[in-house]
């Protein structure tokens, strides 16, 4: 499952986020560290279902298809509160810090109202990036020395096998590695790296391993010439309100309207009262263009070059051996090939590969088939 750290300054609005998201019951209060240990749970990004071609409706396992829109479940990790001077251990900064290392994408929620002396809402991205990049080097750089006389007499491996011993522990493999070497270079020697050469390959890997995205909260509380301001100022709209989106998943788990997103339909138990505020919310939404944190992350997650793939045990009727249909969707990154995908579903089908079998096409592919978004497959294997 994709991971996905939830990180931020203390008062960011991150647990009522995480609770609205994932309607989970967590604290929410209007001081610092409210959380103190991290909050794990799943929350959803939405993809057309490919349920239409079959003409059949699916079986989700996990998540759920409303009216064609499959929700597919990711892990959101809420790491507690980070302040200035994290990476050195304030605040338990090195252990929070700790919770992300196997996050695949982080999302940095900031305050749009600002830093509290300034009210400058870019100090606030600016040091919690600051803060991941110091964390991560200090990790990386620790007895480099050491490591790197060690690993360069050993004239046998290539140098991103000698790195990945280094890194591997924060869920960075070797093809994350073969990436970065093709967009930046480095010294052959480890011996030769300098804390600048180290210093830039963390920036890579918070830039094309597990990239940053920050988004704007709190939009609830300015007016609409002020949202413009920041659309304009950062040029994206990565802005949301966590508190409209708790009063949402809180009247959805209440039964007053069928779904917690901004499309929702009243229910017979919404009284004029939930309908009078739900329609403030719902107006909101429209008239200044904000989006929920499910939208922006699919978006996210598709640009990055995520896509969505259904492995199924009948390539016919699309279905499971209990007879589920689409009972499984997974995220991977484009490229991702049809062997990748036998491994994903187990490691023993993947070591006993022999074929895969597009159910759209019901042609059979090879290992090496690059997987497309909503492609369905079949993989035969000889484990018994």
């Amino acid at each position: 499952m994709l991971k996905i750290g939830l990180i931020g300054k203390p008062n960011a609005g991150k647990s009522t986020l995480f609770s609205a998201i994932t309607l989970s019951d967590v604290d929410i209060a209007n001081y610092p560290f409210t959380t103190i240990k991290p909050n794990v749970g799943i929350s959803y990004i939405t993809d057309e279902c490919p349920e239409r071609y079959i003409g059949a409706k699916c079986n989700p396992r996990e998540g759920k298809c409303i009216n064609g829109i499959r929700y597919i479940p990711v892990e959101i990790i809420d790491v507690p509160g980070l302040i200035e001077g994290a990476s050195e251990g304030k605040g338990m900064g090195n252990e929070f810090l700790d919770n992300i290392r196997d996050a695949d994408i982080i999302i940095n929620l900031y305050d749009v109202n600002g830093d509290e002396d300034s009210g400058d809402y870019k100090i606030n991205i600016n040091m919690v990036r600051n803060e991941i990049m110091l964390w991560l080097k200090e990790r990386i750089y620790r007895d480099w020395q050491k490591f790197a006389r060690k690993e360069d007499a050993d004239t046998s491996e290539r140098l991103i096998e000698k790195i990945l011993k280094k890194v591997a522990s924060f869920g960075i493999k070797e093809k994350d590695l073969f990436y970065i070497m093709s967009k930046d270079s480095f010294p052959e020697r480890l011996i030769d790296w300098k804390p600048e050469d180290v210093e830039r390959f963390c920036n890579d890997i918070l830039t094309y391993v597990k990239p940053i995205f920050n988004i704007g909260n709190k939009i609830d509380l300015l007016d609409s010439d002020s949202i413009e301001k920041i659309k304009k100022d950062l040029n994206n709209n990565f802005l949301i309100s966590a508190e409209y989106e708790f009063i949402l998943a809180k009247a959805f788990k209440n039964g007053y309207i069928n779904n917690n997103s901004i499309d929702f339909n009243y229910t017979n138990k919404s009284g004029e009262e939930q309908k009078n505020a739900l329609e403030k919310i719902r107006m909101f939404y429209k008239n200044n263009g904000i989006r929920t944190f499910t939208d922006i992350i699919t978006d996210i997650i598709k640009g990055l070059g995520y896509i969505v793939v259904y492995p199924v045990a009948d390539e016919n009727k699309w279905t499971d051996k209990n007879g589920n249909i689409l009972p499984d969707a997974y995220i991977v990154k484009d490229g991702t090939t049809a062997l990748d995908l036998a491994f994903l579903v187990h490691t023993d089908i993947g070591k006993n590969f022999i074929r895969a079998i597009n159910g759209k096409t019901k042609r059979v592919i090879g290992k090496d088939y690059k997987l497309l978004n909503n492609d369905v497959v079949r993989i035969v294997s000889n484990l018994r």
